[in-house]
């Protein structure tokens, strides 16, 4: 004897077996809870940019020499990279600059191997007083955070010395890769020579600096055995002090055998190394202490550490030494996961009030159950898929949240329809969500196939972005599950015959007239939507079209470059002007500046600038609150453009552009032409006339 059909389905089995799938819901809420509590919580998702930048120093060659001597035949090599895409290269005075991009797919790890290969290769055919290459091959890698030491009564070898000692103890913190600092100074030692004296010798510089060279070695002198006991015994030349260096012997006197020493025609003394990069805190000297982060770590717990380090180190600290953080990431991510706990709760909320006017406030709260229940199942899935809690991950999260509920929505309402006929309880759960589960499955794939495409983008913009679709999936696939399991399981205990449905109520009655006056007035309801869609069309066309949006964020960057290359007092004086305007403006909370090179990294799409004396990069936090109140300035654009037309008219040794962090590589010009070829001569008149005709 067959039995009945409803007996058969796994709905009935989970209805009568509620125990069961209410304790495997809570098992899996309990799962989800864990997973989401162990998830590593980061600003942006990991991508592997098929990006490298190579670094050549040639001390004091002009622009035109390095040009000529080493970015042109470090450009032939890269030219020739498995994947090359195209190449950017920056000939500045004493230093080259190759950024090579390489085609999106291409092996990276490969790539990179082969670069370096030829960049050894390629050094033996440099000018001998080039510095060794640097390559960087991890152009996405970002500061984690960015703290600056400053102490108007402390000069920079004091403040260094404290920055060294606070980054000895932040390196030893579990999670944190590294820390640099930036802004301190290094010392050599300088030796200024009379040339008149000199002369008087007969010597060269080269031969003076051969015979200084020469005694600033450490000689291997072989070893002793006796008894079968080797001891290797060295021969010490390197020099200790400084007077060592004073009494190098660089000639002796036929007349009378006197020595002559290095002291005798040189000035030997301590100096600082040039071309280093000058870090300020506003107008204050200041070190800027840089920490990374490993991969797929919680930044948030590293960051409450890393803080618990820092008040007990500033306890031993004199007082008027000021910390501030420039950039601290563990407060962005904190502050979005707490965004989104907040648009849950928010969701939630919304859910009942909503549902609770057609529903009842019974309905509504199971119905609402499907939304945390789905999230937290889906933070499950995120930790077997390696996902992690970022700006991405959250924004998909918060778009899942207003689907969440359809499902369980959908379903609840069928079963109390069949409850409000006088259906048995449990028959009326069952084919209730029976009769309703295709259609809404075919929902739910609808919403899903919507997103497929976003899994399909060959590009890094894909790359980063792929976390979005998934999610949505994910959940969404998951709040099926729930409505179709969950929400019957749960109806059948709590649900009832309603007293006043929506279909009698005086809100049902309203929809009733409308419809029949649209299905009276057929001719008139299709003319209006004609003329809404025709209108909807027009006004898409005057939107703005931007691939990425800036990011939601009180930071803001400016780039300075002054007039002429090579100079670091120019550009400082520079800098100090700017310094100057900026203290004009109520909203500019705090700035950092660096002079002589870009800041660390700090936001993902920030371009690496290389050393350039004639560069400098300043960070500017921004006061949201009274931007808000601001009746000159409506938003942070409007702000940027005030900022920007006020460098333009205010600056006239140098160029300053006001930037605002944006999800995207900035690509400055929104439209940008590449000229290429191996004629630099050509190549500079074809630009020039593309020019003459574009503008």
């Amino acid at each position: 004897m067959n039995r009945p059909r409803h007996i058969r389905n796994p709905i009935h089995s989970a209805i009568k077996n509620r125990k069961i799938t209410l304790f495997i819901l809570a098992i899996v809420l309990l799962l989800g809870a864990y997973n989401y509590s162990i998830l590593p919580r980061q600003e942006s998702p990991e991508i592997n940019a098929p990006v490298s930048m190579v670094t050549v120093v040639y001390p004091g060659a002009s622009p035109e020499d390095v040009d000529a001597l080493v970015t042109s035949k470090v450009g032939e090599e890269l030219s020739e990279l498995q994947g090359f895409d195209y190449l950017n290269s920056y000939s500045r005075n004493s230093v080259s600059v190759s950024i090579v991009r390489l085609r999106y797919g291409t092996d990276t790890e490969k790539a990179w191997r082969e670069l370096r290969y030829k960049m050894d290769d390629l050094e033996d055919s440099l000018p001998k007083e080039c510095e060794g290459i640097e390559i960087n091959t991890d152009l996405v890698e970002t500061a984690g955070m960015m703290i600056s030491m400053s102490g108007d009564n402390y000069t920079l070898e004091e403040l260094s010395a404290y920055a060294e000692q606070l980054k000895n103890n932040l390196s030893k913190i579990d999670g944190v890769s590294r820390f640099e600092i930036a802004g301190d100074r290094e010392k050599c030692i300088s030796v200024e020579i009379d040339f008149r004296l000199m002369n008087q010798t007969g010597l060269s510089l080269s031969e003076i600096s051969n015979m200084i060279a020469s005694q600033n070695v450490e000689i291997p002198s072989g070893f002793v055995e006796e008894n079968g006991v080797r001891i290797n015994v060295d021969t010490s030349g390197t020099f200790n002090s400084i007077e060592e260096i004073k009494d190098v012997i660089v000639g002796i006197s036929p007349e009378n055998g006197t020595a002559l020493r290095l002291s005798d025609i040189a000035d030997i003394h301590f100096d600082d190394v040039e071309s280093q990069v000058i870090i300020r805190q506003g107008k204050t000297n200041a070190v800027l202490l840089t920490g990374y982060f490993k991969k797929d770590e919680n930044v948030v717990s590293i960051g409450n550490t890393v803080e618990t380090e820092i008040e007990a180190f500033r306890k031993n600290l004199p007082e008027d030494i000021q910390f501030e953080n420039v950039h601290y990431q563990p407060s962005t991510v904190e502050k979005s996961v707490r965004t989104f706990a907040m648009n849950l709760l928010q969701a939630i909320l919304f859910v009942v009030a909503v549902v609770f006017i057609g529903m009842g406030m019974r309905n509504a709260i199971i119905v609402s159950t499907a939304i945390p229940a789905s999230i937290i199942a889906t933070f499950s899935l995120m930790r077997l898929l390696q996902i992690n809690i970022h700006q991405i991950s959250i924004a998909a999260l918060i778009v899942s949240l207003g689907m969440l509920v359809d499902n369980a929505i959908v379903i609840s309402d069928s079963i109390q329809v069949m409850i409000d006929r006088g259906e048995d309880r449990m028959k009326a759960c069952v084919e209730g969500t029976r009769s309703v589960a295709i259609p809404v499955l075919t929902s739910t794939l609808t919403t899903i196939a919507a997103y497929m495409p976003f899994l399909f983008l060959n590009s890094i913009a894909g790359e980063y972005i792929i976390s979005l679709p998934k999610i949505v999936m994910i959940s969404l696939s998951a709040s099926y599950a729930v409505a179709l399991f969950v929400t019957p399981s749960m109806a059948y205990i709590f649900f009832k015959p309603s007293i006043s449905r929506i279909r009698t109520s005086k809100t049902a009655n309203a929809f009733k007239r409308a419809l029949f006056y649209g299905l009276e007035k057929k001719t008139t309801v299709i003319i209006s939507i004609s003329i809404a869609l025709v209108a909807a069309v027009f006004m898409t066309f005057q939107l703005g079209l931007q691939f990425f949006p800036y990011a939601d964020t009180d930071i803001i960057y400016l780039n300075i470059k002054s007039h002429g290359s090579g100079n670091m007092d120019r550009t400082e004086k520079l800098t100090y002007e700017v310094s100057s305007l900026l203290d004009e403006e109520p909203l500019v909370v705090s700035y950092t500046s660096s002079i002589g090179q870009g800041l660390p990294k700090f936001y993902n799409t920030i371009v690496n600038k290389a050393p350039s004396q004639d560069f400098a990069q300043m960070l500017l936090h921004l006061d949201l609150e009274n931007l808000g109140r601001s009746k000159e300035f409506k938003d942070i654009p409007h702000f940027v453009s005030h900022l920007q037309r006020k460098m333009d008219a205010a600056i006239s040794s140098g160029k300053v552009d006001v930037n605002m962090l944006e999800q995207a590589e900035p690509v400055g010009a929104p439209v940008t032409l590449r000229l290429t070829g191996s004629d630099s001569a050509l190549l500079r008149n074809s630009a020039e006339n593309v020019k003459a005709m574009l503008t």
